[in-house]
């Protein structure tokens, strides 16, 4: 399975008096029992990660692994990589997690990188990420500017016309005033996407110890990855088959799958010469938007 040279977690749960072992296999250990109780991951029907715990559902009873037991992040991570390794090599385990920007690694299959893989290392940084998400949102609002432009420029005429009057001699001066109110609305909504972009960064700063690590790109002939360096082995990657296509800024490139992005590159991290033959690269395998 993906990930599966990663090495095994135990994590004591306190307040259940339960101990885990996450490996090979799902092992529970209960305080008052001898034996533990171990399920093959074709038993484990769910994984859930949230705020606070890793949530597994193995054959009906409903585990709890609290992250508050796990204060090594790269313990945390490694234990998250595991688990999303088995849902990788076992499809039927229904696994949901919080919003993220490293790719979830059940996207992952085994492969092989190729003779001449971009390979780097490197850090996100929170500035790069936000005005790409701004970039983002506005292009995706790009109509909807459009139209408050014109509803703004529309009303502003209109109040004019209706309480300054004169419109056939004072047309001159309401168009630009009208037009300049229009930019007006304008700037303002990209501010708040702004903003929403900045939220929604901070949240996921405070969500994933991922992105407080350092990160090892891949992209390559057997298709891209984007994993923690402590994790990364060189033999993961997610298919250029399952994406659909891209997006180029002036900072990053960011590949999707079913309008979700699953792949952040910083463009910084490579020299300008490798950035465009890295964007070529892509752009043979999947169609630009």
């Amino acid at each position: 399975m993906a990930f599966e040279s990663l090495p095994g977690v135990k994590v004591a749960s306190y307040a259940s008096e339960q101990t885990f072992v996450v490996g090979d296999f799902f092992a529970v250990y209960l305080k008052s029992e001898e034996n533990p109780t171990i399920y093959r991951w074709t038993e484990v029907k769910s994984i859930t990660e949230n705020k606070t715990d890793f949530i597994i559902n193995a054959a009906g009873i409903v585990y709890k692994i609290p992250k508050l037991n796990i204060p090594d992040e790269k313990k945390l991570l490694n234990l998250r990589g595991v688990l999303e390794g088995a849902a990788s090599f076992n499809p039927d385990i229904e696994y949901s997690h919080q919003k993220r920007i490293l790719p979830p690694k059940y996207l992952y299959l085994n492969g092989d990188p190729g003779e001449t893989p971009y390979t780097v290392n490197g850090y996100y940084k929170e500035r790069e990420i936000n005005l790409s998400n701004a970039i983002l949102l506005n292009t995706r609002l790009g109509n909807m500017f459009k139209l408050i432009a014109f509803a703004a420029i529309v009303s502003i005429f209109a109040v004019l016309h209706f309480f300054w009057g004169d419109t056939a001699q004072n047309w001159f001066w309401f168009l630009p005033i009208s037009v300049f109110s229009g930019g007006i609305a304008v700037m303002l909504v990209y501010l708040v996407c702004a903003v929403i972009a900045n939220y929604h960064y901070a949240h996921l700063y405070k969500t994933d110890p991922a992105l407080s690590e350092e990160i090892t790109f891949t992209v390559s002939t057997a298709g891209f990855s984007a994993v923690e360096s402590h994790l990364f082995t060189n033999g993961e990657f997610i298919p250029w088959e399952e994406a659909n296509y891209f997006i180029e800024t002036n900072n990053v490139f960011i590949i999707y799958k079913h309008n979700k992005a699953v792949f952040w590159l910083p463009k910084r991290l490579f020299t300008k010469e490798i950035q465009m033959e890295i964007s070529g690269f892509i752009h043979e395998r999947l169609v630009q938007k």
